[in-house]
Protein backbone atom coordinates (compact mmCIF):
# COMPACT_ATOMS: atom_id res chain seq x y z
CA UNK A 1 0.00 0.00 0.00
CA UNK A 2 0.93 3.87 -1.12
CA UNK A 3 -0.12 6.75 0.43
CA UNK A 4 -0.28 8.73 -2.95
CA UNK A 5 -1.11 12.01 -1.90
CA UNK A 6 -2.26 14.17 1.31
CA UNK A 7 -4.26 17.47 1.22
CA UNK A 8 -4.62 19.94 3.51
CA UNK A 9 -6.91 22.76 3.79
CA UNK A 10 -7.02 25.76 6.42
CA UNK A 11 -5.10 24.55 8.87
CA UNK A 12 -3.12 27.13 10.87
CA UNK A 13 -0.41 28.59 8.08
CA UNK A 14 -1.74 26.28 5.31
CA UNK A 15 -4.45 27.52 3.15
CA UNK A 16 -4.33 25.03 1.06
CA UNK A 17 -1.44 22.84 -0.17
CA UNK A 18 -1.27 19.39 -1.96
CA UNK A 19 1.32 17.07 -1.05
CA UNK A 20 2.04 14.38 -4.15
CA UNK A 21 4.95 11.80 -2.07
CA UNK A 22 4.34 7.84 -2.88
CA UNK A 23 5.28 6.92 0.44
CA UNK A 24 5.71 3.17 0.79
CA UNK A 25 4.88 1.02 4.52
CA UNK A 26 7.16 0.54 6.93
CA UNK A 27 10.10 2.66 5.80
CA UNK A 28 11.04 5.69 7.70
CA UNK A 29 9.95 8.51 5.33
CA UNK A 30 11.66 12.28 6.04
CA UNK A 31 9.25 15.56 4.73
CA UNK A 32 11.87 18.40 4.69
CA UNK A 33 10.51 21.48 4.24
CA UNK A 34 12.55 24.84 5.37
CA UNK A 35 11.33 26.69 8.76
CA UNK A 36 8.00 28.86 8.28
CA UNK A 37 6.70 26.28 4.87
CA UNK A 38 4.33 24.59 7.57
CA UNK A 39 5.57 21.47 8.82
CA UNK A 40 3.81 22.38 12.36
CA UNK A 41 0.85 22.84 10.63
CA UNK A 42 1.08 19.38 9.01
CA UNK A 43 1.29 18.30 11.97
CA UNK A 44 -1.66 19.92 13.31
CA UNK A 45 -3.53 18.75 10.67
CA UNK A 46 -2.95 15.14 11.97
CA UNK A 47 -3.56 16.06 15.78
CA UNK A 48 -6.63 17.57 15.06
CA UNK A 49 -8.24 14.41 13.81
CA UNK A 50 -10.83 12.49 15.61
CA UNK A 51 -12.31 9.19 15.04
CA UNK A 52 -15.60 10.55 13.61
CA UNK A 53 -14.77 14.73 12.37
CA UNK A 54 -11.64 16.46 12.35
CA UNK A 55 -11.96 18.89 14.86
CA UNK A 56 -9.78 22.04 14.72
CA UNK A 57 -8.92 24.02 17.73
CA UNK A 58 -9.68 27.70 17.81
CA UNK A 59 -6.01 28.99 17.99
CA UNK A 60 -4.97 26.47 14.97
CA UNK A 61 -7.80 27.91 12.11
CA UNK A 62 -6.36 29.69 9.04
CA UNK A 63 -5.60 33.65 9.50
CA UNK A 64 -7.80 32.95 12.96
CA UNK A 65 -10.77 32.90 10.67
CA UNK A 66 -13.11 30.07 11.92
CA UNK A 67 -15.44 30.54 8.85
CA UNK A 68 -12.49 28.91 6.61
CA UNK A 69 -13.30 25.25 6.90
CA UNK A 70 -10.31 22.73 7.39
CA UNK A 71 -9.97 19.77 5.70
CA UNK A 72 -7.34 16.59 5.67
CA UNK A 73 -7.70 14.33 2.65
CA UNK A 74 -4.98 11.25 2.12
CA UNK A 75 -5.15 9.46 -0.91
CA UNK A 76 -4.05 6.00 -0.61
CA UNK A 77 -2.98 2.90 -3.15
CA UNK A 78 -3.94 -0.67 -1.69
CA UNK A 79 -2.33 -4.42 -2.86
CA UNK A 80 -4.90 -4.42 -5.24
CA UNK A 81 -4.51 -1.17 -7.41
CA UNK A 82 -7.34 0.41 -5.79
CA UNK A 83 -7.36 4.18 -5.26
CA UNK A 84 -8.85 5.17 -2.63
CA UNK A 85 -9.61 8.80 -1.26
CA UNK A 86 -10.21 9.43 2.28
CA UNK A 87 -11.58 12.82 3.89
CA UNK A 88 -12.09 14.55 7.50
CA UNK A 89 -13.71 17.84 7.69
CA UNK A 90 -15.82 19.47 10.65
CA UNK A 91 -18.51 16.95 10.39
CA UNK A 92 -16.99 13.28 9.36
CA UNK A 93 -13.89 11.05 8.77
CA UNK A 94 -13.44 8.40 6.50
CA UNK A 95 -9.56 8.48 7.07
CA UNK A 96 -10.36 6.62 10.38
CA UNK A 97 -11.61 3.92 8.36
CA UNK A 98 -8.62 2.67 7.54
CA UNK A 99 -6.06 4.27 8.88
CA UNK A 100 -4.84 4.78 12.86
CA UNK A 101 -2.87 7.95 13.40
CA UNK A 102 -0.41 9.10 16.06
CA UNK A 103 1.23 13.16 16.43
CA UNK A 104 4.79 13.27 17.88
CA UNK A 105 5.60 17.00 18.96
CA UNK A 106 7.54 19.56 21.22
CA UNK A 107 5.61 19.61 24.28
CA UNK A 108 7.53 23.23 25.18
CA UNK A 109 5.35 25.78 25.87
CA UNK A 110 5.97 29.75 26.96
CA UNK A 111 4.66 30.62 29.94
CA UNK A 112 3.79 34.17 31.24
CA UNK A 113 4.28 34.99 34.56
CA UNK A 114 2.67 38.55 35.97
CA UNK A 115 3.99 40.22 38.96
CA UNK A 116 2.47 43.70 41.08
CA UNK A 117 5.07 46.25 41.33
CA UNK A 118 3.64 49.26 42.88
CA UNK A 119 0.08 49.12 40.85
CA UNK A 120 2.16 48.23 37.36
CA UNK A 121 1.52 44.67 36.35
CA UNK A 122 5.24 42.94 35.01
CA UNK A 123 5.42 39.96 32.67
CA UNK A 124 8.28 37.44 32.72
CA UNK A 125 8.39 34.50 30.52
CA UNK A 126 9.69 30.96 31.29
CA UNK A 127 9.36 27.95 29.18
CA UNK A 128 7.67 25.22 31.02
CA UNK A 129 7.50 21.64 29.73
CA UNK A 130 3.94 20.21 29.49
CA UNK A 131 3.61 16.65 31.01
CA UNK A 132 3.52 13.83 28.74
CA UNK A 133 0.56 11.93 29.24
CA UNK A 134 1.31 7.97 28.73
CA UNK A 135 -2.20 6.73 29.74
CA UNK A 136 -5.45 8.86 29.87
CA UNK A 137 -7.22 6.81 32.15
CA UNK A 138 -5.70 4.28 34.47
CA UNK A 139 -7.54 1.34 35.91
CA UNK A 140 -8.92 1.10 39.25
CA UNK A 141 -6.75 -1.18 41.59
CA UNK A 142 -7.76 -4.86 41.38
CA UNK A 143 -6.58 -7.95 42.47
CA UNK A 144 -7.26 -11.58 41.92
CA UNK A 145 -9.43 -13.91 44.46
CA UNK A 146 -7.53 -16.82 44.37
CA UNK A 147 -7.32 -19.64 47.18
CA UNK A 148 -5.66 -22.54 46.34
CA UNK A 149 -6.87 -24.58 49.30
CA UNK A 150 -10.48 -23.33 47.63
CA UNK A 151 -9.75 -24.73 44.02
CA UNK A 152 -8.32 -28.16 45.78
CA UNK A 153 -11.15 -28.43 47.43
CA UNK A 154 -13.83 -27.42 44.91
CA UNK A 155 -12.03 -30.00 42.37
CA UNK A 156 -12.98 -32.94 44.68
CA UNK A 157 -10.88 -35.49 46.38
CA UNK A 158 -8.02 -35.29 44.21
CA UNK A 159 -7.27 -31.52 44.34
CA UNK A 160 -4.45 -32.36 45.23
CA UNK A 161 -2.99 -32.61 41.67
CA UNK A 162 -3.64 -28.80 41.42
CA UNK A 163 -0.57 -26.70 41.45
CA UNK A 164 -0.49 -22.95 43.37
CA UNK A 165 -1.06 -20.56 40.59
CA UNK A 166 -0.38 -17.52 42.44
CA UNK A 167 2.96 -16.99 41.03
CA UNK A 168 1.49 -16.98 37.91
CA UNK A 169 -1.45 -14.70 38.58
CA UNK A 170 1.42 -12.43 39.45
CA UNK A 171 3.49 -12.78 36.34
CA UNK A 172 2.33 -9.39 34.74
CA UNK A 173 3.77 -10.73 30.84
CA UNK A 174 1.52 -13.66 30.78
CA UNK A 175 -1.73 -11.75 32.51
CA UNK A 176 -1.63 -8.98 29.81
CA UNK A 177 -1.56 -11.46 27.27
CA UNK A 178 -4.42 -12.93 28.35
CA UNK A 179 -6.40 -9.38 27.71
CA UNK A 180 -7.49 -10.85 24.18
CA UNK A 181 -8.33 -14.15 25.08
CA UNK A 182 -11.09 -13.80 27.59
CA UNK A 183 -13.85 -15.03 25.53
CA UNK A 184 -11.76 -18.27 25.69
CA UNK A 185 -13.26 -18.92 29.29
CA UNK A 186 -16.64 -17.72 28.60
CA UNK A 187 -16.39 -20.54 25.92
CA UNK A 188 -15.43 -23.01 27.69
CA UNK A 189 -17.93 -22.26 30.29
CA UNK A 190 -20.84 -22.97 27.16
CA UNK A 191 -22.98 -26.30 27.94
CA UNK A 192 -20.66 -28.77 25.74
CA UNK A 193 -17.40 -27.86 27.05
CA UNK A 194 -18.55 -27.14 30.35
CA UNK A 195 -20.46 -30.97 30.81
CA UNK A 196 -17.12 -31.98 28.91
CA UNK A 197 -14.93 -30.34 31.93
CA UNK A 198 -16.90 -31.50 34.27
CA UNK A 199 -16.42 -35.45 32.90
CA UNK A 200 -12.95 -35.12 33.02
CA UNK A 201 -12.55 -33.69 36.81
CA UNK A 202 -15.20 -36.87 37.90
CA UNK A 203 -13.11 -39.30 35.89
CA UNK A 204 -9.73 -37.55 37.94
CA UNK A 205 -11.77 -37.90 40.95
CA UNK A 206 -12.34 -41.56 40.34
CA UNK A 207 -8.12 -42.30 40.32
CA UNK A 208 -6.54 -43.73 43.02
CA UNK A 209 -2.90 -43.22 44.15
CA UNK A 210 -0.12 -40.26 43.89
CA UNK A 211 -0.31 -37.37 42.76
CA UNK A 212 2.37 -38.34 40.34
CA UNK A 213 0.29 -41.21 39.76
CA UNK A 214 -2.85 -39.61 38.84
CA UNK A 215 -1.06 -36.87 36.57
CA UNK A 216 0.40 -39.54 34.23
CA UNK A 217 -2.31 -41.14 34.32
CA UNK A 218 -3.89 -38.10 32.66
CA UNK A 219 -0.71 -37.82 30.44
CA UNK A 220 -1.19 -41.34 29.21
CA UNK A 221 -5.47 -41.57 29.13
CA UNK A 222 -6.50 -37.87 28.73
CA UNK A 223 -4.73 -35.51 26.46
CA UNK A 224 -6.12 -36.04 23.42
CA UNK A 225 -9.43 -35.30 25.34
CA UNK A 226 -8.50 -32.30 26.58
CA UNK A 227 -7.11 -30.96 23.71
CA UNK A 228 -10.14 -31.71 22.27
CA UNK A 229 -11.88 -28.81 24.20
CA UNK A 230 -10.55 -26.04 21.70
CA UNK A 231 -10.88 -22.86 23.80
CA UNK A 232 -9.39 -24.94 26.78
CA UNK A 233 -6.51 -25.59 24.62
CA UNK A 234 -5.83 -22.29 22.90
CA UNK A 235 -5.40 -21.19 26.80
CA UNK A 236 -2.83 -23.83 27.24
CA UNK A 237 -1.13 -23.30 24.35
CA UNK A 238 -1.05 -19.79 25.49
CA UNK A 239 0.58 -20.84 28.87
CA UNK A 240 2.99 -23.30 27.70
CA UNK A 241 4.34 -20.40 25.31
CA UNK A 242 4.50 -17.89 28.06
CA UNK A 243 7.46 -17.21 30.49
CA UNK A 244 6.24 -19.40 33.22
CA UNK A 245 8.45 -22.30 33.48
CA UNK A 246 5.66 -24.89 32.26
CA UNK A 247 6.66 -27.41 29.94
CA UNK A 248 4.31 -30.24 30.50
CA UNK A 249 0.52 -30.32 28.78
CA UNK A 250 -0.62 -31.48 31.56
CA UNK A 251 0.28 -28.73 34.35
CA UNK A 252 -1.07 -26.09 31.50
CA UNK A 253 -4.48 -27.82 30.99
CA UNK A 254 -4.60 -28.43 34.75
CA UNK A 255 -3.90 -24.48 35.27
CA UNK A 256 -6.00 -23.59 32.21
CA UNK A 257 -8.59 -25.29 34.37
CA UNK A 258 -7.86 -23.23 37.76
CA UNK A 259 -7.99 -20.02 35.46
CA UNK A 260 -10.90 -20.47 34.26
CA UNK A 261 -12.82 -21.48 37.65
CA UNK A 262 -11.26 -17.82 38.81
CA UNK A 263 -12.58 -16.23 36.15
CA UNK A 264 -16.39 -18.16 36.45
CA UNK A 265 -16.26 -17.18 39.97
CA UNK A 266 -16.59 -13.01 39.33
CA UNK A 267 -16.02 -12.44 35.58
CA UNK A 268 -16.07 -8.23 36.28
CA UNK A 269 -13.43 -8.53 39.29
CA UNK A 270 -11.33 -11.46 37.17
CA UNK A 271 -11.37 -8.71 34.19
CA UNK A 272 -10.59 -6.06 36.23
CA UNK A 273 -7.54 -7.49 37.95
CA UNK A 274 -6.48 -8.40 34.29
CA UNK A 275 -6.65 -5.27 33.10
CA UNK A 276 -4.73 -3.66 35.72
CA UNK A 277 -2.03 -6.08 35.52
CA UNK A 278 -1.39 -4.64 32.18
CA UNK A 279 -1.80 -1.54 33.12
CA UNK A 280 1.15 -2.52 35.92
CA UNK A 281 3.53 -4.05 33.22
CA UNK A 282 3.03 -0.93 30.45
CA UNK A 283 3.51 1.49 33.50
CA UNK A 284 7.05 -0.68 34.52
CA UNK A 285 7.64 -0.84 30.69
CA UNK A 286 7.54 3.31 30.92
CA UNK A 287 9.58 3.17 33.97
CA UNK A 288 12.56 1.11 32.37
CA UNK A 289 12.78 2.88 28.47
CA UNK A 290 12.71 6.18 30.85
CA UNK A 291 15.57 5.18 33.00
CA UNK A 292 18.18 4.36 29.88
CA UNK A 293 17.84 7.94 29.04
CA UNK A 294 17.58 9.48 32.62
CA UNK A 295 21.01 10.50 32.96
CA UNK A 296 20.43 13.71 35.69
CA UNK A 297 20.04 13.91 39.33
CA UNK A 298 16.39 14.66 38.38
CA UNK A 299 14.64 11.12 39.09
CA UNK A 300 12.27 11.18 35.66
CA UNK A 301 9.76 8.39 36.04
CA UNK A 302 6.18 7.50 35.17
CA UNK A 303 3.69 8.57 37.78
CA UNK A 304 0.11 8.72 38.46
CA UNK A 305 -1.54 12.00 38.54
CA UNK A 306 -5.39 11.75 39.28
CA UNK A 307 -6.65 9.23 36.68
CA UNK A 308 -3.75 9.77 34.54
CA UNK A 309 -0.11 8.33 34.22
CA UNK A 310 2.42 11.04 32.99
CA UNK A 311 6.11 12.04 32.88
CA UNK A 312 6.23 15.44 34.80
CA UNK A 313 9.25 17.24 33.68
CA UNK A 314 11.59 19.47 36.63
CA UNK A 315 11.73 23.38 35.65
CA UNK A 316 14.00 24.06 32.50
CA UNK A 317 17.02 24.43 34.42
CA UNK A 318 17.54 21.74 36.35
CA UNK A 319 17.67 19.45 33.03
CA UNK A 320 19.59 20.02 29.42
CA UNK A 321 17.20 20.74 26.28
CA UNK A 322 18.79 17.69 24.63
CA UNK A 323 17.52 15.07 27.76
CA UNK A 324 14.31 16.42 27.64
CA UNK A 325 13.59 16.24 24.40
CA UNK A 326 14.83 12.58 23.75
CA UNK A 327 13.04 11.49 27.39
CA UNK A 328 10.00 13.52 25.93
CA UNK A 329 10.03 11.41 22.42
CA UNK A 330 10.71 7.98 23.83
CA UNK A 331 7.85 8.17 25.81
CA UNK A 332 5.56 9.84 23.26
CA UNK A 333 7.17 6.88 20.95
CA UNK A 334 5.82 3.86 23.29
CA UNK A 335 2.62 5.57 23.54
CA UNK A 336 1.89 5.35 20.14
CA UNK A 337 3.00 2.28 20.04
CA UNK A 338 -0.44 1.19 22.36
CA UNK A 339 -2.06 3.90 20.12
CA UNK A 340 -1.13 2.82 17.11
CA UNK A 341 -3.82 -0.09 15.95
CA UNK A 342 -5.22 -1.83 12.94
CA UNK A 343 -3.07 -2.97 9.96
CA UNK A 344 -2.29 0.72 8.41
CA UNK A 345 -1.19 3.77 11.24
CA UNK A 346 0.56 6.93 10.85
CA UNK A 347 2.71 7.89 12.70
CA UNK A 348 3.89 12.05 12.17
CA UNK A 349 7.00 12.90 14.13
CA UNK A 350 7.68 17.22 14.02
CA UNK A 351 10.40 18.49 13.90
CA UNK A 352 12.09 16.06 17.17
CA UNK A 353 15.03 15.03 15.48
CA UNK A 354 16.59 18.39 14.60
CA UNK A 355 17.69 19.18 17.72
CA UNK A 356 19.15 15.92 19.00
CA UNK A 357 23.08 15.12 19.60
CA UNK A 358 24.32 12.76 17.67
CA UNK A 359 24.09 9.95 20.06
CA UNK A 360 20.69 10.86 21.04
CA UNK A 361 19.31 10.76 17.63
CA UNK A 362 20.95 7.24 16.84
CA UNK A 363 19.33 5.80 19.91
CA UNK A 364 15.43 7.49 18.60
CA UNK A 365 16.20 6.10 15.13
CA UNK A 366 16.96 2.91 16.68
CA UNK A 367 13.66 3.04 18.39
CA UNK A 368 11.19 4.21 15.56
CA UNK A 369 13.65 1.14 13.78
CA UNK A 370 12.39 -1.46 16.10
CA UNK A 371 8.70 -0.15 15.99
CA UNK A 372 8.89 -0.72 12.25
CA UNK A 373 10.69 -3.80 12.53
CA UNK A 374 7.33 -4.88 15.36
CA UNK A 375 4.82 -3.85 12.39
CA UNK A 376 6.57 -5.90 9.53
CA UNK A 377 6.70 -8.85 12.11
CA UNK A 378 2.92 -8.52 12.93
CA UNK A 379 1.88 -7.97 9.38
CA UNK A 380 1.03 -4.27 9.76
CA UNK A 381 1.85 -1.01 7.82
CA UNK A 382 3.18 1.93 9.81
CA UNK A 383 4.03 5.11 7.57
CA UNK A 384 6.20 7.42 9.64
CA UNK A 385 6.35 10.73 8.65
CA UNK A 386 9.28 12.58 10.13
CA UNK A 387 8.58 16.17 9.41
CA UNK A 388 12.71 18.39 9.41
CA UNK A 389 14.49 21.05 8.27
CA UNK A 390 17.15 19.25 7.90
CA UNK A 391 18.14 17.91 4.56
CA UNK A 392 19.63 14.73 4.99
CA UNK A 393 21.75 14.99 1.78
CA UNK A 394 24.04 17.43 3.69
CA UNK A 395 22.99 16.94 6.75
CA UNK A 396 23.83 13.91 8.06
CA UNK A 397 21.35 13.59 11.17
CA UNK A 398 19.71 10.19 9.86
CA UNK A 399 21.18 7.16 9.45
CA UNK A 400 18.53 5.23 8.76
CA UNK A 401 19.72 2.32 5.88
CA UNK A 402 15.95 2.33 3.79
CA UNK A 403 15.00 6.26 4.74
CA UNK A 404 13.34 7.60 1.72
CA UNK A 405 13.56 11.65 1.14
CA UNK A 406 9.99 13.70 0.17
CA UNK A 407 10.78 17.54 -0.02
CA UNK A 408 7.22 19.79 0.79
CA UNK A 409 8.35 22.51 -0.82
CA UNK A 410 7.91 21.49 -4.13
CA UNK A 411 9.32 24.15 -7.16
CA UNK A 412 8.17 24.25 -10.59
CA UNK A 413 11.72 25.97 -11.65
CA UNK A 414 12.90 23.84 -14.49
CA UNK A 415 16.24 23.73 -14.59
CA UNK A 416 18.79 24.47 -18.26
CA UNK A 417 18.53 20.99 -19.54
CA UNK A 418 21.86 21.35 -20.69
CA UNK A 419 23.41 22.23 -17.06
CA UNK A 420 21.11 19.13 -15.57
CA UNK A 421 23.13 16.67 -18.66
CA UNK A 422 26.88 18.47 -17.41
CA UNK A 423 26.16 17.34 -14.02
CA UNK A 424 25.02 14.29 -14.22
CA UNK A 425 28.02 13.34 -16.63
CA UNK A 426 30.74 15.27 -14.83
CA UNK A 427 32.73 12.53 -13.75
CA UNK A 428 33.48 11.25 -17.68
CA UNK A 429 36.64 10.04 -17.77
CA UNK A 430 37.21 11.66 -21.36
CA UNK A 431 36.48 15.39 -19.09
CA UNK A 432 35.94 15.04 -15.37
CA UNK A 433 39.04 16.69 -14.58
CA UNK A 434 38.65 19.16 -17.08
CA UNK A 435 35.00 20.30 -16.02
CA UNK A 436 36.01 20.22 -12.22
CA UNK A 437 39.23 22.44 -12.62
CA UNK A 438 37.40 24.66 -15.50
CA UNK A 439 34.04 24.96 -15.09
CA UNK A 440 32.69 24.32 -11.57
CA UNK A 441 35.84 26.02 -10.22
CA UNK A 442 37.31 29.33 -11.02
CA UNK A 443 40.19 29.18 -13.45
CA UNK A 444 41.73 31.38 -15.39
CA UNK A 445 42.91 29.07 -18.07
CA UNK A 446 40.67 27.81 -20.87
CA UNK A 447 38.78 24.67 -21.18
CA UNK A 448 39.75 23.07 -24.49
CA UNK A 449 37.15 19.83 -24.98
CA UNK A 450 34.74 20.64 -27.75
CA UNK A 451 34.72 17.69 -29.12
CA UNK A 452 34.97 15.37 -25.95
CA UNK A 453 31.56 17.37 -24.81
CA UNK A 454 30.12 16.57 -28.75
CA UNK A 455 30.67 13.26 -28.19
CA UNK A 456 28.74 13.00 -24.97
CA UNK A 457 25.60 14.75 -26.42
CA UNK A 458 26.63 18.16 -23.80
CA UNK A 459 26.27 21.44 -25.19
CA UNK A 460 29.82 21.73 -27.27
CA UNK A 461 30.12 25.28 -26.90
CA UNK A 462 30.71 24.92 -23.38
CA UNK A 463 33.43 22.55 -24.06
CA UNK A 464 35.91 25.36 -24.87
CA UNK A 465 36.64 29.33 -24.35
CA UNK A 466 34.99 31.23 -21.27
CA UNK A 467 31.34 30.15 -23.23
CA UNK A 468 29.62 28.23 -19.52
CA UNK A 469 30.93 31.55 -17.40
CA UNK A 470 29.28 33.82 -19.96
CA UNK A 471 26.00 30.86 -19.42
CA UNK A 472 25.74 31.12 -15.26
CA UNK A 473 26.80 34.61 -15.26
CA UNK A 474 23.97 35.51 -17.49
CA UNK A 475 21.40 33.22 -15.46
CA UNK A 476 23.12 35.12 -11.92
CA UNK A 477 21.97 37.93 -13.47
CA UNK A 478 18.42 36.91 -14.26
CA UNK A 479 18.01 35.68 -10.75
CA UNK A 480 19.24 38.88 -8.70
CA UNK A 481 17.43 41.30 -11.54
CA UNK A 482 13.38 39.68 -11.42
CA UNK A 483 14.05 35.99 -9.98
CA UNK A 484 11.95 34.30 -12.75
CA UNK A 485 12.74 32.44 -15.37
CA UNK A 486 16.53 30.84 -13.97
CA UNK A 487 18.21 28.22 -13.57
CA UNK A 488 19.04 28.00 -9.94
CA UNK A 489 21.54 25.06 -10.60
CA UNK A 490 23.82 27.60 -12.57
CA UNK A 491 23.27 30.54 -9.98
CA UNK A 492 24.92 28.44 -7.37
CA UNK A 493 27.80 27.80 -10.06
CA UNK A 494 28.39 31.26 -10.25
CA UNK A 495 28.50 32.11 -6.92
CA UNK A 496 30.91 29.55 -6.28
CA UNK A 497 33.09 30.91 -9.61
CA UNK A 498 32.55 35.04 -7.83
CA UNK A 499 34.22 33.86 -4.29
CA UNK A 500 36.86 31.82 -5.68
CA UNK A 501 38.07 34.19 -8.60
CA UNK A 502 37.59 37.19 -5.61
CA UNK A 503 39.56 34.95 -3.46
CA UNK A 504 42.09 34.57 -5.87
CA UNK A 505 42.60 38.16 -6.79
CA UNK A 506 43.50 39.36 -3.12
CA UNK A 507 46.86 37.01 -3.02
CA UNK A 508 49.54 39.05 -4.30
CA UNK A 509 52.33 36.26 -4.70
CA UNK A 510 52.00 33.92 -8.26
CA UNK A 511 53.12 31.01 -6.65
CA UNK A 512 50.21 31.56 -4.04
CA UNK A 513 47.63 32.01 -6.44
CA UNK A 514 49.21 28.79 -7.93
CA UNK A 515 48.96 26.87 -5.50
CA UNK A 516 45.06 27.95 -4.64
CA UNK A 517 44.20 26.82 -7.95
CA UNK A 518 45.26 23.41 -7.68
CA UNK A 519 43.71 22.84 -4.39
CA UNK A 520 40.14 20.93 -4.79
CA UNK A 521 37.20 22.17 -2.50
CA UNK A 522 36.18 25.78 -2.03
CA UNK A 523 36.63 25.79 1.59
CA UNK A 524 39.68 24.35 1.50
CA UNK A 525 40.80 27.11 -1.26
CA UNK A 526 39.43 30.10 0.80
CA UNK A 527 41.38 28.55 4.01
CA UNK A 528 44.82 28.19 2.02
CA UNK A 529 44.10 32.16 1.04
CA UNK A 530 43.79 32.72 4.45
CA UNK A 531 46.89 30.95 5.28
CA UNK A 532 48.48 33.59 2.76
CA UNK A 533 47.61 36.57 5.19
CA UNK A 534 43.84 37.11 2.60
CA UNK A 535 41.31 38.46 4.83
CA UNK A 536 38.38 36.08 3.32
CA UNK A 537 34.57 37.68 4.11
CA UNK A 538 32.74 35.16 6.09
CA UNK A 539 30.15 35.64 4.10
CA UNK A 540 32.06 33.34 1.44
CA UNK A 541 32.02 30.58 3.70
CA UNK A 542 28.42 31.60 4.55
CA UNK A 543 27.73 30.72 0.41
CA UNK A 544 28.93 27.07 0.79
CA UNK A 545 25.05 26.28 1.31
CA UNK A 546 24.50 27.17 -1.96
CA UNK A 547 27.34 26.64 -4.04
CA UNK A 548 27.61 23.53 -2.30
CA UNK A 549 23.72 22.10 -3.22
CA UNK A 550 23.68 22.61 -6.58
CA UNK A 551 26.98 20.81 -8.36
CA UNK A 552 26.60 17.28 -7.86
CA UNK A 553 22.81 15.84 -9.49
CA UNK A 554 21.74 13.19 -7.23
CA UNK A 555 19.59 10.53 -9.14
CA UNK A 556 16.12 10.01 -8.34
CA UNK A 557 15.10 13.09 -5.71
CA UNK A 558 14.35 16.09 -6.04
CA UNK A 559 17.05 18.27 -6.76
CA UNK A 560 16.06 21.61 -7.39
CA UNK A 561 13.32 22.45 -4.86
CA UNK A 562 15.70 22.51 -1.87
CA UNK A 563 18.46 25.07 -3.70
CA UNK A 564 15.16 27.05 -5.13
CA UNK A 565 13.72 27.40 -1.43
CA UNK A 566 17.05 28.37 0.00
CA UNK A 567 17.48 31.20 -3.44
CA UNK A 568 14.48 32.64 -2.21
CA UNK A 569 15.56 33.81 1.46
CA UNK A 570 16.19 37.57 1.13
CA UNK A 571 19.30 37.33 3.10
CA UNK A 572 21.08 34.72 0.75
CA UNK A 573 19.73 36.61 -2.12
CA UNK A 574 21.79 39.61 -0.38
CA UNK A 575 24.62 38.03 -0.10
CA UNK A 576 24.57 36.67 -3.59
CA UNK A 577 24.56 40.08 -4.87
CA UNK A 578 26.98 40.97 -2.55
CA UNK A 579 29.32 37.97 -3.95
CA UNK A 580 28.67 38.48 -7.58
CA UNK A 581 29.31 42.45 -7.27
CA UNK A 582 33.30 42.09 -8.14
Amino acid sequence: MTIKKITIEHVKGISNRNFELNILANKPSLLVAPNGFGKSSFATAFNSLKTNKLSVHEDHHHRSDPALASKLTIEYENSENTIFTLEADDTHNTISEHFSWFVINSQIKAKGVGRNFGGRTAVSASISVDPVILIETTPARETFEYSHRIQKTSFGCNGKILQNISSHLENLEFISSLGDKLHLFDRMSQVRNQRKIDNFIFDVNAQNGTTEHILKWISNNKLDYLSGIEPLNEISNTILNSNLGVTDSVSSFLIGLQLHSVYRQDKAKFKKAQKYSGYKLEKNEYKEILKAFNSSWCRIAPKESGRKLIVEFPKTTHISNGQRDVITFVALLYRAQKKLTGNNCILVIDEVFDYLDDANLVAVQYYITKLIDQFKYEGRRLYPLILTHLNPYYFKNFAFSKQKVYYLDKRNIEPNSAMVKLLRKRNEPSIKDEVSKYLLHFNNGEINKRAEFNALGLRATWGEGNNFYSFIEEEARKYLKDGENFDPLAVCCAVRISVEKRAYGLLADQAHKQEFLSTFKTRDKLSRAESHGVSVPEYFYLLGVIYNDGMHWRENQDNISPIAAKLENQTIRSLVEKAMDA
